[in-house]
């Protein structure tokens, strides 16, 4: 009989985090490259074992967020361990904060999403085309630094990055990961299927889900570091956003928090406004937020007014006007397209205070069939020549098609009044013995008749089948 040892299990693989062990370089344009070819990105399949790249991509992923944190630190974003006083060996989540909230008279909360490394946004950018400052917070981060808090204060708003998604505490790492990680940290052997979630070991308190995280970020650095006459932006990505929105939906808590609201931005989210059920909450929606989803039109394209666009595709009952968000295809790389819009918006709120309300919006593919100019520019020169040629060419068609349908129907009208019409006609016998007026002559009038309005009634129903396209 055989027996295998513990200790004849393949060993788990352990690879350095560091970028440049790992055999990549970041180059000029900020993008990481192979240090073997400089053509290459990072490579996932350096094996045929799917645990040794998954150990390597975790080793990667470390290596990269102690990049993105080295320049969160030359931002000046302080870290905080929440819960607020815990230690560095105790189950903790950390965040970013400006050094000096109490004094900003501007606060704006990014959340991201729930299953991102803290810091990034997209590692298909982060670690690809683009970047690291690209798919990454710095981006968002340096912007908010060149803007003013308002129109009475010059100095840039103060920054709260949260972090709903490192919420897997790992004992031996003495760090929180996120639901992916989690998988793919040191075991016994190569061929050990994983860990199972222990609350008492993997839970951190107050932030076991991205709903306690989100109170918690409000209870414990929004309430409590947070100047009373601050004004509060919020920009919040898919999972993250609902939960968001879900914590602000209480009447409690828009009592407490609803006087420092500025303005929201929803990126990817999927929040009814039928479970709106607190008042203040929803004015807020309807007048000071704005939401982004993916859709085919144009960046910045509106595609529903706040109580949404029953003739669009998709989800659009935001509660909040909702835009294109431009070429993103997916949720992660919503708020990378869209930052400089968001922005730029959430500056305009800012400048103009408690008087800003949104603006009404023209939804494209109304009835009067009327595209918006911003919508034609972005479109550009040559998508507008299409549009217009095949709409030119639809309205010719039409008028052809009209033409036609009148012409086959006079014709069929004169050839049913002139009883040379092609429709077969019912055979009646006729008796040589009837007589004008006799039952057999009223028959025959009678079926005449009933081809003629055979007759009107075809060119009716096809006319009706042209005009539908059918």
């Amino acid at each position: 009989m055989f027996r295998r040892r513990w200790s004849g299990l393949p060993a788990d693989p352990i690879f350095p985090a560091n970028i440049s062990e790992l055999g990549y370089f970041i180059n000029e344009d900020d993008e990481i490259r192979s240090l073997e070819n400089a053509d290459y990105y990072f490579h996932y399949f350096l094996t045929k074992n799917e645990r040794y790249n998954d150990r390597r991509r975790f080793a990667y992923n470390e290596a990269i967020g102690n990049v993105v944190h080295s320049r969160l630190d030359a931002e000046s974003l302080a870290p905080l361990r929440l819960p607020v006083g815990t230690k560095p060996i105790d189950p903790h989540v950390p965040i970013r904060i400006s050094p000096d909230l109490p004094e900003r008279s501007r606060v704006v909360l990014i959340v991201g999403e729930d299953n991102q490394q803290f810091g990034v946004l997209a590692h298909r950018v982060l670690g690809g085309k683009g970047g690291i400052t690209k798919g990454s917070i710095l981006n968002l981060v340096q912007a908010l630094k060149k803007q003013p808090s308002s129109s009475t204060d010059p100095t840039p708003p103060g920054i709260i990055i949260a972090n709903p998604s490192e919420l897997w505490w790992w004992p031996e790492g003495k760090r929180g990961l996120t639901p992916v990680d989690r998988h793919y940290i040191p075991m016994a052997s190569a061929v050990h299927l994983g860990r199972a979630y222990d609350k008492a070991r993997n839970g951190i308190p107050k932030n076991i889900t991205t709903a306690e995280h989100v109170k918690c970020v409000f209870e414990e650095v929004v309430d409590k570091l947070v100047g009373k006459d601050v004004k509060l932006d919020i920009i919040a990505v898919g999972n993250s956003a609902e939960e968001v929105e879900k914590y602000l939906n209480d009447d409690e808590v828009w009592k407490k928090f609803g006087t420092m609201m500025g303005a929201m931005v929803v990126l990817g989210g999927f929040y009814h406004s039928d479970e709106f059920k607190c008042e203040g909450f929803k004015q807020f929606m309807q007048e000071r937020a704005r939401a982004y989803a993916i859709h085919h039109t144009p960046l910045d394209n509106p595609i529903a007014e706040s109580f949404g666009n029953p003739g669009a595709l998709g989800f659009t009952s935001f509660g909040c006007p909702a835009f294109s968000a431009g070429e993103a295809n997916m949720t992660e790389l919503v708020l990378i397209e869209t930052h400089h819009s968001v922005l730029n918006w959430l500056e305009n709120v800012a400048l103009l205070g408690e008087a800003y309300r949104n603006e009404d919006v023209q939804i494209y593919g109304d009835d009067d069939g009327v595209i918006p100019e911003e919508v034609l520019q972005a479109w550009g020169e040559k998508d507008v020549e299409e549009t217009e040629k095949h709409m030119k060419g639809t309205e010719k068609d039409m008028e052809e098609a009209e033409a036609e349908i009148k012409k086959d129907e006079l014709h069929a009208l004169e050839d049913g009044n002139s009883g040379h019409d092609s429709t077969p006609k019912k055979e009646v016998a006729v008796s040589k013995e009837s007589s004008p007026g006799s039952s057999q002559d009223s028959r025959v009038a009678a079926a005449e008749k009933e081809d003629e309005r055979n007759v009107v009634l075809k060119v009716k129903d096809l006319k009706v089948t042209v005009e539908d396209g059918e």
